[in-house]
């Protein structure tokens, strides 16, 4: 593929991500343009969902009905028995000049391990109904983090859904970071004693933009653990929600349940609301729920500029600090400079 051709088929604003990482997996408008993934230990199909892994999941939502019904691309990765692979796959979602509906499968066998890093793009007004499934067999492990950064004009659902299985643990990560109209859900089920999930979400609203965050952790067996962290940022006139469940059904004894949510707004008229919600049928468990919303604190900002910092660098400092966890998304130096500049773009710094 020449330059041009290159200069075609990946956007501009994505073309040094998609360069400098390793394992990569490219999806434009329901094509795979590239794949540099080579691993024995993967499978990668371009195939109609699996059957079997289908009926595991619960289909109530209209939005995933939908998807499953008019899907235009599917993909299913899996990870082999006992195998663990240590370089992340870098899976790219771009729509530009179709509205695709898309969705991707991983499978994660007995005793396996992998890491999934997930960006879904456009720079162009579509409307994305995204989908992505998670099994994860017993002792097995999923790092997984998502990104998501589409036009202003865009309309987005974006749904993930994960299974998690005896002593199997899934680490998952959201970072909602563009500019469109989105609901983002993610639901995780705890369905082997001593499962683990954790779901970490960073949001951030701008101009007129509305956000909603849905995260929902089902313990389905005994002595397993779900956390919920979500964190967010409103300026400008945007309206950002977070909505999270954690959800203990009877029976499932010594599990644990914990969800917080974490806050700033910025500007006169931005909006930032936290729901959060326990749902518990048992007693012997441990669970808790905590909020903390509000504006930057003044004392804060006036300790910094009392050190010399203008106040829009001491504002930017204070931001950084609160949003620590996108550190974790920061892998090498494109990706890092890659969320800086959606972070100042963002937050208006």
């Amino acid at each position: 593929m020449n330059l041009q051709e290159k200069q075609r088929v990946f956007p501009e604003k994505i073309r040094p991500l998609i360069s400098e990482l390793t394992n990569v997996i490219v999806v434009k408008d329901g094509v795979i343009e590239k794949n540099t993934v080579s691993d024995a230990a993967l499978s990668i199909e371009a195939q109609p969902l699996d059957e079997q892994l289908t009926k595991a999941f619960d289909d109530h939502d209209p939005v995933i009905k939908e998807n499953l019904k008019s899907a235009s691309f599917s993909l299913l990765i899996t990870v082999k028995k006992d195998c663990t692979i240590k370089e992340p796959i870098n899976l790219f979602i771009i729509q530009d000049k179709t509205t695709n509906v898309v969705n991707v499968s991983m499978v994660a066998e007995a005793g396996s391990s992998a890491q999934i890093r997930e960006y879904i793009y456009t720079d162009t007004s579509q409307t994305v109904n995204y989908l992505s499934r998670s099994y994860l067999h017993p002792s097995s492990q999923l790092d997984y983090i998502g990104i998501v950064n589409l036009d202003k004009d865009s309309l987005s659902a974006i749904n993930r859904q994960v299974i998690v299985m005896d002593n199997a643990k899934a680490l998952l990560k959201t970072a909602q970071l563009g500019d469109g109209k989105t609901s983002q859900k993610v639901d995780v089920d705890l369905n082997g004693p001593f499962a683990y999930g954790e779901v970490k979400t960073i949001a951030i609203a701008s101009e007129e933009q509305e956000v909603i965050i849905h995260t929902h952790v089902e313990h389905k067996a005994k002595n397993t653990q779900g956390e919920i962290e979500h964190y967010g940022v409103a300026a400008n006139e945007s309206f950002l929600v977070f909505e999270g469940t954690g959800k203990i059904h009877k029976g499932m004894k010594q599990s644990i349940a914990h969800q917080s949510n974490n806050g700033v707004v910025l500007g006169r008229y931005a909006r930032l609301d936290a729901n959060p919600l326990l749902l518990i049928d048992e007693y012997d468990v441990e669970a808790s729920h905590g909020a903390a919303i509000g504006r930057i604190d003044e004392e804060q900002l006036y300790y910094l500029m009392s050190r010399g910092l203008s106040e829009k660098d001491a504002q930017r400092l204070i931001i950084n600090g609160f949003l620590a966890p996108l550190k974790d998304l920061m892998e090498n130096e494109n990706l890092k400079d890659y969320i800086q500049g959606l972070l100042e773009t963002k937050t208006g710094r």
